[in-house]
């Protein structure tokens, strides 16, 4: 029995210590996989993941602060600033903290404008702890948030442009976004060079979050965006936009354009379409606003383009200024279609069919010249294809291929339709011309710099190809210079300064059919004839009333040249029809008879004289006119001597009895027809014309107390 039980004992302890061992093994291995899971873990955070939380550490510990690039400036060619860059305020609130949202938007409403419901719609609507109210305001229009305190209102200093003549040129410069990013032209196009590249530093952050900078820590600096210098001289920007929109007041068109051109760079001097937008107020302008229709936009250009068919012709020999052609005495009949003129001609010069615009001889000279090379000198004028203006959205046209030139769309297509070209290749194809038969890439920035560094990089004149030959583009000059003088561009003329140019008027083609209700007016001209200086293009889309490019396109030409001329001599310099110097320091004298006053004094300023009225009166207005002029046209004199003249006032001329008490006979004898009717109309004189040119003869008579003269012309 003893044995029974020692037995029983030892089975007994032998099942305790099996489950003592049981749970030894079981916490050992329990602790053994710890160990194993830890150093598993501490591989992972060490060796596989070691860069994923250094990376969290620095986050933690670390700020980088980003360090903003300046962006450039903007320069006329003058070096006027036009755009530079300002530091403004934004302002923003945490709607979860903000006490006094009512008075911050009432302030917001006398420095904006915009009515306070709206920021306080902002705010109540908001879901987030951060809502922006206003961005890019000046720091002056912050002025009433200076003193409120309020835990939830937000101040954010950010750089805002800053458009020093706004709108002027706003389409050429364009605009940038609320983030400083370019959104249209030069800013958009010219955007990596202008806003630069942005920086950062890194500084610690303690434990309370606050930052504190390291001499450890990397600074990576911003390099700022470098300045441009425009083609564009302001002060004639100033004068086309107005010009142009005095223009579009008058007429009532649906927009316009006009393009300045100096035709020896290809540098565009001024540029700009109707209607215009603010650069401050983009989001409430039209996308169709801040487009410039200049190169965006093409129209069919009616008889501006018969010089590209003159051109062809005249190149190769096919013609010559003195052919003797057949405008069919304004009505063209061939199959089913009609060519006709808007004034008549029979058998007349080429010279002459084209300072009457003859539809119907250009349809004929366009079709005697090949297909193919009529479409080379088409392309090669520019016309097809972009001419590469830096800026963005040229858009390149449509020509017709040679395939495509039926008889019948050769016709129409040698005066201007089934062509689609933008103003900015039509202008370009004169300055060419200008520029003795050599096609220069158009341009709007020529310079790149940066102040901070002195680096500068200038944008050269690029020629794109040599288009005709020198002797027909001065045979072109000539021609075209008759079509001011005598054919549909008087209107354009200019006393003292010799214009060449080409009006043009075509049809609107609406829902594929051309119709007599909407036309393009327009007229592009170059000046001094002989010696170009600058090609100016004015087009205007669908003008009311009068609608002819002579009548309403050619004045508007007129005066912004005659306004420029006033205030810049470059027009002026170095040009034998206008300034006439021998040697450095003399002129000679011009004669300044019967101009109105306004027009002799920007020519004597071109010679570099000075007007003096002997009669002590204003004489700055269109209402006078120079009757005498001492010294006498044609006199050496030095430079900056005055002319003493004598003026004619309308208010006195008008009066019936003092005309008759002053029955005065003003010789007009040698002057230009159209001095001396100026001359006589002023001194209450009724005139008679016999011939053209200049005066050669004067007979007086008198009806009914009334003095009449008839003047006698002869071309010299």
């Amino acid at each position: 029995m003893p044995n029974e039980e020692n037995t029983e004992i030892t089975d007994e302890m032998q099942s305790a210590m099996k489950k003592r061992n049981w749970k030894f093994r079981l916490v050992f291995s329990l602790i053994a996989l710890g160990f194993i899971a830890v150093i598993i873990k501490l591989f992972m955070v060490q060796v596989v993941d070691a860069d994923k939380f250094r990376k969290m550490a620095k986050r933690q510990q670390e700020a980088k602060v980003p360090l903003r690039a300046e962006r450039g400036d903007i320069y006329d060619r003058n070096g006027k600033l036009l755009v530079s860059t300002l530091q403004g305020v934004s302002i923003a609130v945490d709607p979860t903290l903000v006490e006094k949202k009512e008075k911050i938007c009432a302030s917001l409403e006398k420095s904006t404008g915009v009515p306070a419901k709206e920021y306080l719609e902002k705010i109540n609507s908001a879901k987030g702890s951060f809502v922006w109210l206003a961005r890019g305001l000046m720091p002056g229009e912050t002025s009433a948030l200076d003193t409120l305190k309020d835990r939830g209102l937000i101040k954010i200093i950010e750089a805002r442009r800053n458009y020093l003549y706004a709108p002027l040129a706003s389409q050429i410069i364009g605009c940038t976004g609320i983030d400083n990013k370019g959104l249209s032209g030069i800013e958009l196009g010219w955007d990596t060079v202008l806003s630069g590249t942005s920086g950062y530093m890194i500084m610690k952050r303690d434990g309370k979050g606050n930052l504190h900078p390291s001499a450890d820590l990397p600074v990576i600096k911003a390099e700022h965006g470098k300045s441009l210098t425009l083609t564009i001289d302001i002060e004639l920007q100033r004068i086309v936009e107005y010009e142009l929109s005095q223009a579009m007041t008058k007429t009532s068109a649906l927009n316009g354009t006009v393009i300045a051109l100096e035709p020896s760079s290809g540098e565009i001097l001024a540029i700009a379409s109707y209607p215009t937008f603010s650069p401050y107020k983009v989001s409430s302008g039209s996308h169709s606003a801040m487009r410039n229709i200049s190169f965006t936009d093409t129209y069919e250009p009616g008889s501006t383009f018969k010089l590209i068919t003159a051109s062809a012709a005249l190149d190769m020999n096919l013609i010559n200024p003195g052919t003797m052609v057949d405008g069919h005495n304004g009505l063209l009949d061939f199959g089913k279609y009609q060519i006709t003129d808007d004034h008549a001609i029979g058998k007349v010069t080429f010279a002459e069919a084209l300072e009457k615009s003859s539809n119907i001889v250009f349809s004929s000279v366009g079709n005697s010249v090949p297909d193919n090379e009529f479409y080379k000198y088409i392309r090669d004028f520019g016309f097809g294809n972009t001419l590469g203006i830096d800026a963005p959205g040229e858009v390149p046209g449509r020509i017709r291929r040679p395939k495509e030139m039926t008889p019948v769309a050769k016709r129409y297509m040698s005066f201007g339709y089934g062509i689609a070209v933008t103003p900015l290749q039509l202008i370009s194809a004169y300055a060419t011309i200008a520029n003795n038969g050599e096609l220069m890439k158009p341009f709007l920035v020529k310079n790149i710099f940066d102040y901070k560094t002195n680096e500068s990089r200038e944008i050269k004149p690029e020629k794109i190809r040599r288009v005709v030959k020198e002797s027909t583009a001065k045979t072109l000059k000539k021609m075209l210079t008759g079509v001011v003088e005598n054919g549909t561009g008087k209107p354009a003329k200019i006393d003292g300064v010799m214009i060449a140019g080409k009006t043009g008027t075509s049809q609107k083609l609406t829902n594929g059919v051309y119709t007599k209700s909407n036309y393009f007016a327009s007229f592009i001209g170059f000046f001094p004839a002989d010696n170009p200086r600058v090609v100016l293009l004015v087009l205007l889309d669908n003008p009311q009333g009068a609608y002819y490019g002579g009548a309403v396109a050619a004045p508007v030409f007129r005066n912004i040249a005659v306004n420029w001329l006033s205030t810049n001599r470059l027009v002026a310099s170095n040009t034998s029809s206008v300034t006439q110097k021998k040697g450095k320091d003399s002129v000679y004298c011009p004669n300044f008879v019967g101009m109105f006053t306004s027009d002799a004094h920007i020519l004597a300023q071109n010679y570099v004289l000075m007007l003096k009225s002997g009669n002590n009166k204003s004489d700055s207005g269109h209402s006078e006119i120079i009757i005498t002029q001492n010294p006498k046209s044609g006199t050496k004199l030095p430079a900056g001597s005055e002319i003493m003249i004598t003026t004619a006032k309308s208010e006195y001329v008008q009066n019936t009895k003092t005309a008759k008490a002053n029955p005065a006979r003003p010789d007009v004898r040698g002057l230009s027809m159209r001095r001396a009717i100026n001359i006589l109309h002023f001194y209450g004189i009724k005139v008679q014309i016999r011939g053209r040119g200049i005066v050669s003869e004067q007979i007086w008579t008198k009806e009914s107390g009334v003095l009449n003269c008839i003047l006698v012309c002869t071309q010299k």
